[in-house]
């Protein structure tokens, strides 16, 4: 009987290995870290835009880049963007007579540019945010008076200020939709025309690679 007990237990160990073996083995669980908006981004837009200021009624399409950077504290975002953009945004007025002379005249806002302040609350890969700074804008007149040509550009400077929405659709990137306004010029000139105060509303989508 000893020798019966012996062998069972020699028997039991040889085979505990292959059964052992036989125990499914759980796979390590993959770790997700949670999604934030925290780093630099570049991209490029595009959009319409408008203006109905002193009697205009200009419009047309722009596209350009932008680039940026976030800093996300729980689910309050902070972060600085800068964009540029060329474009046409432009009217061209009807002949008309002054003092029985004909007279044409164009304006055209061919650049816009700002850089801005964001500050938005996000919502997992959602980002809901305003958005205020310096605006710039290029404009040029132009026209015809009894056969006599004139035309002025340049560079108005002012503010401008909006909101957004964003949107994360993979690790990496970024699509958003966003509006703009600019306030532009103030009573002076810019070359020899006046150029008064030139108000443009903007309209866009743009897409952001997220560098992290």
């Amino acid at each position: 009987m000893r020798r019966l007990g012996i062998a069972s237990i020699a028997i039991a160990s040889l085979t505990y290995p292959v059964a052992a073996a036989d125990l499914p083995v759980k796979a390590p669980q993959a770790v997700f870290l949670p999604f934030t908006w925290t780093g630099p981004y570049a991209g490029a837009f595009g959009g319409y835009g408008w203006s109905t200021s002193g009697g205009l009624d200009a419009k047309g399409g722009f596209g350009g880049g932008q680039i940026g950077y976030n800093i996300q504290t729980g689910s309050l975002v902070l972060g600085i963007e800068g964009d540029i953009a060329g474009g046409d945004i432009s009217q061209t007025a009807q002949a008309v007579n002054v003092f029985g002379i004909p007279f044409t005249t164009a304006f055209t806002n061919d650049a816009l540019a700002s850089l801005r302040a964001r500050a938005g609350l996000a919502y997992n890969t959602w980002l809901f945010y305003g958005t205020a700074g310096g605006g710039w804008g290029h404009n040029k007149i132009s026209g015809n008076l009894g056969g006599i040509p004139f035309s002025s550009e340049g560079w108005l400077s002012g503010w401008s200020a909006g909101a957004g929405v964003e949107w994360s659709f993979a690790p990496n990137w970024s699509t958003k939709f966003e509006y703009l306004h600019y306030g532009l010029g103030a009573p002076n000139s810019f070359g020899t025309v006046p150029s008064g105060k030139v108000d443009i509303d903007t309209l866009k989508i743009g897409i952001n690679y997220l560098f992290r």
